[in-house]
């Protein structure tokens, strides 16, 4: 907690979380280029929209990969978190891909539990290639991305350090393997911030807090320790360490008339991106009282592996 109330001091300067210098990036498989900056890298088959700060060509920064939802892409998602500014600012590179299309007419990407397998490889390629710190390697998804973010904690547990799922519940009602049921769960616990809207038509509210409360369940079952909260949100905690889960319960909606209107609570809260925009429109609509982007990162700042 101490290194995020310092925050603010500085004068704006960036505060970044690194490590001391290391060795340079060392230019493997799918990465050919290994300069600060943004970059497109096509691995495992998909696009790769990936933002490497200055501060981390010379290793030890963190790692932040984001999944999209249905009809979006990487560059989308981002727009609606702005996980690489974030990235910039605190020292880690952001990785996000874009799924396979999603078809049915409809512009975009989806994810599929076939693709996990490459999405780990590619965070381990990162990895490798920046140098970057073990400790501090994460993954954020929102709706089907979130199903996925669920997915490779219970899988990968080894690898994600801490995790933030947004609009995705209980994967079975979607055909999906999901995580926390009978004979399923991360083999070390690891910290989770869950985004869950309350009117949420895409994605039940019911099936979340089934995956919410089977995650508390299997983490301890520790009592709810309420944080902040108004009349449109709630935040609170279960647990402690590793055994760690933060929820985030808002009644934000999307803009109503919109493209996403009949979504309702499936958004984002604190996106700044158009509201009307042709494709992937799910922000919440504004004013919000919190920012998921920004909790996202704090929380993953908060939350390296021991």
């Amino acid at each position: 907690g101490l290194a995020l109330a310092l925050v603010g001091c500085g004068g704006g300067a960036a505060v970044h979380d690194a490590g001391p210098d290391g060795p340079p990036p060392e230019p493997s498989g799918c990465i050919g280029d290994v300069r600060a900056g943004d970059h497109v890298y096509t691995c495992e088959t998909l696009r790769v929209d990936a933002r490497v700060p200055a501060a981390c060509v010379t290793g030890g920064c963190g790692l932040i990969l984001e999944l999209h939802g249905d009809t979006g892409n990487g560059l989308l998602m981002d727009g609606h978190t702005q996980l690489r500014a974030l990235g910039d600012q605190y020292g880690y590179i952001v990785v996000a891909p874009t799924g396979p299309p999603f078809g049915q007419g409809q512009p975009g990407g989806t994810w599929h539990a076939a693709q996990d397998a490459s999405l780990v490889a590619i965070v381990q390629r990162f990895a490798s290639v920046f140098h970057v710190d073990a400790k501090r390697i994460h993954v954020t998804g929102f709706s089907r991305g979130g199903f996925v973010t669920w997915r490779l904690l219970c899988d990968h547990s080894d690898l994600f350090a801490s995790i933030a799922p947004g609009g995705a519940g209980d994967g079975t009602a979607f055909g999906e393997m999901t995580c926390f049921t009978p004979g399923r769960a991360p083999a070390t616990r690891r910290p989770i911030l869950f985004l869950a809207g309350k009117t949420d038509a895409s994605v039940s509210y019911a099936s979340m807090t089934k995956i919410r409360d089977a995650a508390i369940a299997s983490y301890g079952g520790a009592t709810a320790q309420p944080l902040d909260g108004d009349a449109d949100y709630a935040h609170a905690r279960w647990g402690t360490g590793g055994a760690l889960i933060e929820t985030f319960e808002h009644w934000y909606e999307t803009v109503t008339p919109g493209p996403f209107a009949y979504a309702r609570g499936h958004c984002i809260p604190g996106s700044q991106s158009d509201p009307q925009a042709p494709q992937y429109a799910i922000p919440c609509k504004l004013p919000n009282a919190f920012t998921w982007g920004e909790q996202v990162m704090a929380f993953f700042r908060a939350h390296p592996q021991p």
